[in-house]
């Protein structure tokens, strides 16, 4: 059974008449919001659509945590506004977009990811936090947080290694308030009513001291292990995944959890943890300092329908790295498969499962020329579509519009990740390379020139049984004769594009006019 479904089946079991279920997700816009945090979105989505799939009623809600507050400024941000750190302290929604184009930055960073969703095809029921709290929709429970404030320390405590403080017990409030005049949360709160209707706040940054009704001043968040299961009642949530070390053993889930039931009488949503995705080479992703890589990122190089597919394939728990090397050739061919194997009825259950979640057009979804053989041949004409059509058309190979999408990703993927493989065929022969090869390399040469020479129209599978042929030992093994292809193909892409590695040769040859290339085996 896929992980989606099974999830979905707890939920269902836990309230089983419930008429419709909840499944959230939130990030803070603390800078661009990386693939990583997507997984947040996705894994809620997904058990949303398998709810669906078992004939209930399920929406996905998610929570944009604009009300947090900036705690320090990503590197990228820095290089464009230096004095960014003026903002520390401050709630995301309330601080200027550096870029000039939104009203606020978080707002900047919320419509980047929410463009990424529509283009993935998902539609959350969006829940801005600044807007939220501002309105004062949660402020019975911040009132009552403040009543039960001493409780909600206890509670805290118990997942904390050192001992509890009277005098801290005493002076805590599960609070950050901002000062209606700086706007930071540099405050403290000094006292409050016990009715938890009033408290009164001194700013340590710019000194005031005010006196405030609760009811009245929306400038007030509760702590984030507070405002979640709080959150939860208000919501109604059934299902909220997280990352894993949420869910361990003094991990916000858990903190919540006791919060939720002890304080506010709330039984919290089944809970999910998932693994970290990290892109290679760049380590771990942080939206809060701007090392990461976004959707947007992604689905430049990324079919929309391969994203769903990469996320509903591996188990929430299991962590995969999004590699932007040749990688991405065969994720395209298992995809191009998988999708092949379920339009024909073909894959598990297992399987099918993932493709019913992944497809945004599922069994129409079109069959689309392979990735890596586009990468092969759109580079020696620039990726200019028509020239690709009459490239591939000598392979008998359809392209189409839907082609022409995925045309669009090579040529991303080529200039702006992989541009040692923006392939060029030579202007003249390289004649002080040739020069350098032996005698057996040589004359194999001149059999490839001779037999192109000879064909009235260049076949792939004939020109690559022709290659073997000249350059294979029967008499030697197949790792042996590997290691002979090798030699020979480095000579064979020296003369024909000054590398030592190339596009696949057998495809090149087929698909560019032998005279285009030729000459450049002729000496």
């Amino acid at each position: 059974m896929h992980w989606a479904f099974r999830l979905a089946d707890e939920i269902i079991a836990r309230n089983p008449n419930k008429e419709e279920y909840v499944c959230a997700a939130g990030i803070s816009p603390s800078g661009s919001v990386h693939i990583g945090n997507f997984r947040d979105v996705a894994t809620s989505y997904y058990v949303v659509q398998a709810l669906i799939a078992r004939g209930k009623k399920a929406r996905l809600l998610f929570s944009w945590d604009e009300f947090d507050r900036l705690r320090k400024v990503p590197s990228n941000i820095a290089k464009i506004a230096d004095d960014f750190d003026k903002y520390i302290g401050m709630p995301y929604a309330f601080i200027k977009d550096p870029h000039g184009e939104k009203s606020s930055y978080a707002e900047y960073n919320e419509k980047e990811f929410e463009q990424s969703l529509q283009e993935l095809n998902i539609y959350p029921d969006y829940r801005y936090q600044a807007k939220e709290y501002t309105s004062g929709r949660y402020v019975d429970g911040v009132v009552y947080a403040i009543k039960k404030r001493f409780e909600i320390y206890d509670i805290l405590m118990k997942y904390k290694t050192q001992d509890a403080d009277e005098g801290e017990r005493e002076n805590y409030y599960p609070l950050s308030v901002y000062c209606d005049n700086c706007k930071t949360d540099f405050t403290q709160v000094i006292s409050s009513s016990p009715d938890g209707e009033e408290i009164t706040y001194r700013c340590k940054k710019c000194g005031q001291v005010k006196t405030v009704r609760v009811r009245d001043y929306h400038m007030i968040k509760l702590v984030w292990k507070v405002d979640w299961p709080m959150r939860w009642g208000v919501e109604g949530v059934d299902f909220e995944p997280g990352g894993i070390d949420h869910a361990s053993a003094s991990g916000s889930y858990v903190v919540a959890c006791d919060v939720a039931q002890n304080i506010f009488g709330v039984t919290p949503p089944l809970f999910c943890g998932y693994g970290w995705l990290s892109v290679a080479g760049r380590g771990d992703m942080h939206s809060s300092t701007g090392n990461n890589i976004t959707p947007k990122e992604v689905l430049k190089v990324y079919e929309p329908d391969m994203v769903r597919w990469l996320f509903a394939k591996y188990e929430p728990k299991d962590g995969f790295s999004f590699n932007f090397d040749d990688t991405i050739i065969r994720h395209y061919s298992e995809f191009d498969k998988g999708v092949e194997a379920y339009k024909n009825g073909e894959a598990d259950e297992f399987y099918s499962a993932v493709f019913d979640l992944a497809l945004i057009n599922g069994k129409n979804t079109r069959s689309k020329v392979p990735f890596g053989v586009l990468a092969s041949v759109a580079t020696v004409v620039d990726f200019k579509e028509e020239p690709v059509r009459q490239l591939l058309t000598k392979l008998d190979v359809t392209f189409t519009k839907e082609d022409a999408e995925r045309l669009l990703r090579v040529k991303n993927w080529i200039s702006e990740y992989q541009p040692s493989k923006m392939y060029k065929l030579l202007k003249e022969k390289n004649t002080a390379y040739y020069e350098t090869l032996d005698d057996d390399k040589k004359s194999a040469v001149k059999k490839l020139h001779d037999y192109i020479e000879s064909q009235d129209s260049v076949k792939e599978k004939e020109v690559q049984q022709f290659i073997y042929s000249i350059i294979n030992n029967p008499e030697l093994s197949k790792k042996e004769n590997m290691q002979i292809q090798q030699q020979y193909f480095k000579v064979f892409y020296n003369l024909l594009i000054g590398q030592d590695a190339g596009p696949r040769l057998y495809l090149f040859l087929a698909a560019v006019d032998k005279k285009e290339y030729n000459f450049l085996f002729e000496f």
